[in-house]
């Protein structure tokens, strides 16, 4: 509702550039424009988790690791500007808005990494969950399971543990930052079946490798991790 208001009463602005849009599209034509497709393959989080803090931020792309297999997901764009401002709007300015439009691009940019998945997002703590008003990992994972068809499950991975912001660290980090953060909530949903984990963005994989980890602890098949953009 309050955004609805703000729209009716100040010029809506691209959350890219920050120009007046002049019709009903969310983001300006160049900004959208300006997104860079990753890579379409599977991205190691295995290596990345090990590896990015060098600052080579193509790891993970090209692995051929066989044992690497569980820990291989998708990413639809490269984190870079403008989508770099739309996922701070996203993240940190109230744009809740913005999870259906990124939704749609993130499902667009990767497939299904398999039919009968279910998907699940990485959760926050309850007192960032509060003090940012929503979890836009849950927001896009809601969107892009509506474009999927594909059963969304709330409350498989509670965050129990509160960390300092993963981007406000040194890359090297951010695996101990969230190591032991995450338990397992609904065990018998997760025992025997295949995960599609979502999150907006990824840098270390450090997150998405500590969730994934629990999920398979309590007994997952295969867990999949799929983010808006990789950093």
């Amino acid at each position: 509702m309050l955004r609805l208001l703000m729209d009716t009463v100040l010029p809506r602005l691209c959350p890219g550039c920050g120009e007046e849009l002049s019709s009903s599209i969310w983001i300006c034509l160049c900004c959208r424009r300006s997104f860079r497709r990753a890579p379409e393959g599977w991205i190691c989080f295995l290596c990345r988790s090990r590896d990015r803090a060098g600052g080579n931020r193509d790891v993970g792309v090209n692995c051929v690791v066989r044992d690497h297999d569980p820990w291989r997901g998708k990413t639809a764009f490269w984190m870079e500007t403008p989508l770099d401002e739309v996922v701070h709007a996203f993240k940190y300015a109230g744009r809740r808005d913005l999870a259906r439009p990124l939704g749609r691009l993130m499902s667009l940019g990767t497939d299904l990494p398999s039919p009968t998945a279910l998907l699940t997002s990485v959760p926050l703590h309850p007192t960032r969950k509060r003090e940012r008003g929503y979890n836009q990992a849950a927001a896009l994972a809601a969107s892009v399971a509506e474009i999927w068809g594909a059963p969304l499950i709330d409350g498989v991975i509670h965050r129990t543990r509160f960390t300092p912001p993963q981007a406000r660290l040194e890359e090297g980090l951010r695996g101990s930052n969230v190591q032991g953060a995450f338990s397992p909530g609904k065990r018998t949903w997760i025992q025997g079946r295949t995960w599609i984990l979502i999150d907006d963005v990824a840098t270390t994989g450090a997150t998405l490798m500590s969730v994934s980890r629990t999920l398979y602890a309590a007994g997952a098949v295969r867990v999949v991790p799929v983010t808006l953009a990789l950093a």
